[in-house]
């Protein structure tokens, strides 16, 4: 807490030099919102522009009822609570509000042409098949008592639509209209002494206790928010020690899981 109080000091260790990719910064992005519809070619930076310290995470839980009364007239009442289901809170060491600049792609979503055509002039059940592959014809005969090309053809109006969708333009990364700002909450919690279950397991109940929270929804990318917090375990850089295990191997091992792995140089 101590050294790590300062947001320039927890902002210069979310970007370590060796991560030149920024993967730490990526994970976080990930954790926090569905990407499907964006790809993040470049992180070029990131502020904290907020900090707190020994945040308190309570679970929260929540109860449904129905108040009924039918004299001397009818009247429902429909009552939502939601408390706190536990006096013990899971705690977060540090909790940082970063504001993230990327460059990305962003699907440009929509068509760009819907045409619909009659498709009703095919003269055999084969060529309704190739037509139509998608279509369990067999099924979709005995389902409706059809049993000639025929009476396919007359029982109902074929249409086959076809839509192109929207291309994307050329993606340029120096075009100022492909930077865009994300709020990431970042929830940390530190380790110590060095162990990568309790880590994980950590990491874990902050997720888990934070599930029923609502995150931030950016206005500038199409990205839905999927957690109120992305999660960073912190280590001293000093743990892995002689146990044969490196830092690099912890980070991919926790950013398989969504979590960042943080690692703080301390002095012995």
């Amino acid at each position: 807490m101590l050294e790590l109080g300062d947001p320039a000091a927890f902002g210069a260790l979310l970007l370590p030099a060796e991560d030149t990719d920024r993967q730490l910064i990526r994970t976080m992005l990930a954790a926090a919102y569905d990407l499907s519809a964006v790809r993040v070619d470049q992180v070029r930076d990131v502020a904290v522009s907020e900090l707190e310290l020994q945040h308190p995470l309570f679970a929260k839980g929540r109860r449904t009822g129905t108040w009924t009364q039918t004299v001397p007239s009818y009247t429902r009442s429909d009552l939502t609570l939601d408390e706190a289901t536990s006096r013990n809170p899971a705690w977060i060491d540090i909790l940082a509000r970063l504001r993230v600049t990327v460059v990305a792609e962003v699907d440009p979503a929509g068509a760009e042409s819907i045409v619909t055509e009659a498709a009703d002039d095919f003269a055999t059940l084969d060529e309704f098949r190739r037509r139509f592959p998608f279509v369990d014809l067999d099924a979709f005969l005995a389902e409706h008592g059809i049993s000639t090309v025929e009476q396919l053809r007359d029982a109902f109006q074929y249409l086959v639509t076809t839509v192109r969708l929207r291309a994307a333009a050329p993606f340029d990364p120096d075009d100022p209209a492909n930077a865009h700002t994300l709020d990431v909450a970042l929830a940390t919690v530190a380790v110590d002494p060095f162990d990568l279950t309790e880590g994980m397991r950590a990491a874990q109940v902050v997720r888990e206790t934070s599930r029923t929270l609502t995150g931030t929804t950016s206005t500038t990318v199409p990205v839905e928010s999927t957690a109120a917090y992305a999660v960073a375990v912190l280590f001293a850089e000093s743990g892995p020690g002689g146990s044969g295990i490196t830092t690099t191997a912890v980070e991919q091992l926790f950013a398989r899981a969504g979590v960042a792995a943080l690692f703080l140089h301390t002095n012995p």
